[in-house]
């Protein structure tokens, strides 16, 4: 075995890359245990995965260079469940996002907030992509962050009944609750 130090010799950079990777694994509940499939096209880290109409799409993070730099990871990457393959998307992030918090509502994926490793400051985007329509998909900016966070989780809560345009608007109450 080698001393701790000759490990460390000749690398800059970021030093533990074993967090870089492009392994895929699916648990299978009926067999109880991890199940290994195709690998990514390209490995990553502090990316968001999403599942949208049999299809996981695998956006943002970063990767690093032939230097051991950290890379931004535009492009975006799709899994077919099916098939058990990858595919390139044709459509890429607008900006690089890591760290970020991820939803899926209505055939679009929302990937919010994050971290920027070009400005090393923390993200108040949201993209917004829409699978919706095959082969005319697209990446939007949605609303923007009332404060820049990253490490953010996200998710879609159903809007209170009364909102809904398909349903019966409430009536107004004919008392209030608060102070006199």
């Amino acid at each position: 075995s080698l001393p701790l130090s000759d490990l460390n010799k000749g690398m800059s950079g970021v030093t533990n890359t074993a967090q870089y990777q492009n392994r895929l694994m699916v648990y299978d509940p009926e067999q109880n245990q991890w199940l290994t499939r195709s690998p990514m096209l390209q490995r990553r880290v502090y990316h968001v995965m999403a599942a949208v109409r049999r299809q996981l799409y695998v956006l943002g993070g970063n990767d690093l260079d032939f230097n051991n730099d950290r890379i931004l990871v535009r492009h975006i990457d799709s899994y077919n469940i099916d098939m058990d393959q990858w595919t390139r998307c044709t459509f890429s992030l607008l900006t690089g996002q890591n760290e970020s918090g991820v939803a899926v509502h209505d055939d679009r994926i929302y990937v919010v907030g994050g971290y920027s490793i070009w400005t090393n400051e923390p993200l108040a985007c949201i993209q917004v992509l829409d699978v919706s329509t095959e082969g005319k998909e697209e990446v939007f900016y949605g609303p923007t962050l009332p404060f820049a966070s990253n490490g953010i989780a996200t998710c879609f809560l159903p809007a209170p009944y009364f909102t809904c345009p398909n349903l019966q608007t409430l009536q107004v109450p004919h008392h209030r609750i608060g102070a006199v």
